[in-house]
């Protein structure tokens, strides 16, 4: 029978805006699991995760594209930069979701996972499930 093993990550962004790898600090977590699935969840409106090639600049060169799509304008809620923190965490999302196999996660070769700061520098958690095979 599978079972569920909770985990949170927390960590210190320390920039504005910021991509930080989060790749060892989910592996260190999958606790030899043989198989199973890895849910992680950021518990936060203003930054995001994702599944990005670990080629060097790449990771800033998507932060850099994001930070475009954000228009100047009038915003209701408050500044624009907090504006469009939320909506760059909107746009990316809060979750990935990754295969776990033979205890390492099941990323592609230059795949790793990070952690997409908008509005920082902010103490951040993340929710891991690991769904593991029995």
């Amino acid at each position: 029978m599978p079972a569920t093993i909770p985990a949170i990550i927390e960590l210190q962004t320390r920039s504005a805006k910021e991509v930080v790898d989060i790749t060892a600090r989910v592996e260190a977590l999958l606790d030899g699991a043989k198989g199973g699935s890895c849910l992680l969840y950021l518990r936060h409106t203003t930054a995001s995760l994702m599944v990005v090639t670990s080629e060097t600049g790449v990771p800033a060169d998507i932060m850099d594209i994001l930070q475009t799509m954000t228009p100047t304008m009038a915003y209701r809620h408050d500044s624009a930069a907090h504006v469009a923190a939320h909506f760059l965490s909107a746009l990316v999302g809060p979750s990935v979701h990754v295969p776990v196999r033979h205890g390492r996660l099941a990323l592609g070769e230059f795949q790793t996972i990070v952690l997409m700061e908008f509005e920082g520098p902010r103490r951040r958690q993340i929710e891991m499930r690991l769904l593991a095979e029995a």
